[in-house]
């Protein structure tokens, strides 16, 4: 009985210096040095830099901002923002406007945002174009707590040579209210084109007492253009340093 116990213990003990040895080999075959190796190199690889593939386009996009900036500091005022206009004080911040005339009695405030106010207009040859900024504006006459309203937007064929030759207005009323203190949605507000024709030129005339004719609608289209390029510079500026 007791050799047969030493006969199994021995067997037993070979068995188990087997299984270490064949673990130990095993840790160190080419096959799991290849996988350990290919392992460590997957870990060591840098991770793709996605900047490196918009390198090209961002290149170009920033050659053409340089010469862009350039050609348009070469054609701008270079006078600052004027602090007053027409007689009135001006307020700017970003792309709005606001000009405010104040006296004993009233305060007459226009505002207007050049964002989207640029369309293209025929120079001298049908060749040759002008950018020209001519947005719609807002006319506010506050006496006390009420305040008469008017949205107007220049004339479709604002040209000033042929306004002048046909005697036309160089803006549209576009629509007329009148409200206590602020400004809601169920206010009620009168569409310039159903005025009646004598009450509309009225209108005209009044907002030309007050400062508001033809003459001074083109020069804010002056105003708004030279305005509307420092800020569009100053875009193309802040764009070429993002790139």
């Amino acid at each position: 009985m007791n050799t047969l116990i030493r006969c199994l213990g021995h067997s037993l003990k070979m068995s188990n210096m087997a299984i270490n040895n064949f673990t130990r080999n095993m840790s160190i075959s080419p096959i799991s040095q290849s996988l350990l190796l290919t392992t460590r190199k997957i870990q060591t690889c840098k991770p793709f830099n996605v900047r490196l593939a918009h390198s090209s386009v961002e290149k170009e996009l920033q050659q053409f901002l340089d010469n862009e900036i350039k050609t348009e500091e070469q054609t701008s005022d270079k006078t600052y923002l004027p602090k007053t206009f027409e007689g009135f004080k001006v307020n700017a911040d970003g792309a709005e406007i606001e000009l405010i005339k104040e006296s004993s009695d009233e305060t007459i405030a226009i505002k207007f945002n050049i964002n989207h106010s640029v369309s293209e207009e025929e120079t001298e040859g049908a060749e040759k174009v002008a950018l020209r900024s001519k947005p719609d504006f807002e006319v506010d006459i506050t006496r006390g707590n009420t305040i008469l309203g008017f949205n107007c937007s220049y004339a479709s064929n604002f040209d000033n040579a042929e306004l002048e030759e046909a005697d036309e207005d160089v803006f549209h009323i576009d629509e007329v209210t009148i409200y206590e203190d602020k400004y809601s949605d169920n206010k009620y507000a009168l569409a310039g084109d159903t005025l009646d024709s004598d009450l509309y030129d009225l209108l005209i005339t009044f907002l030309a007492e007050k400062g508001i004719s033809n003459t001074f609608v083109e020069n804010l289209s002056d105003f708004s253009t030279q305005y509307e390029q420092k800020v569009y510079i100053k875009f193309l500026s802040d764009l070429r340093k993002f790139f």
